[in-house]
């Protein structure tokens, strides 16, 4: 999840993040190592809080539920797999951004 490193990069705790949110600091943690999904409400504080689009977000987590529910993993055998997520037209810069920032390969 994209959230992790951008905490990082602010230097921003995940204690500090939980309280942001007006969460348990366990609750975002299963969030961030991938045991819980992210809810609607929680991605609109997210990007509150610290930007990041929670229309990208939640479709981020679809696409994970999508590859979870196939039996397919996103990542195997220690390496990531090609994941398909789509966003609306008015996001396109926004995702280049975050694709830059985060080094991810991505065709338009």
């Amino acid at each position: 999840m994209m959230i992790k490193p951008e905490l990082e990069e602010r230097g921003i705790s995940q204690k500090a993040f939980a309280r942001m949110l007006g969460t348990q600091p366990s609750h975002l943690s299963e969030l961030l190592n991938g045991k819980r999904a992210l809810t609607t409400d929680l991605a609109i504080k997210i990007e509150s809080a610290i930007g990041l689009p929670a229309k990208i977000l939640l479709s981020a987590q679809a696409q994970y539920e999508l590859e979870a529910a196939g039996g397919e993993s996103i990542m195997a055998g220690g390496r990531h797999e090609t994941v398909s997520v789509t966003i609306p037209a008015q996001d396109h810069n926004l995702l280049q951004e975050i694709v830059k920032r985060f080094g991810w390969a991505c065709a338009f």
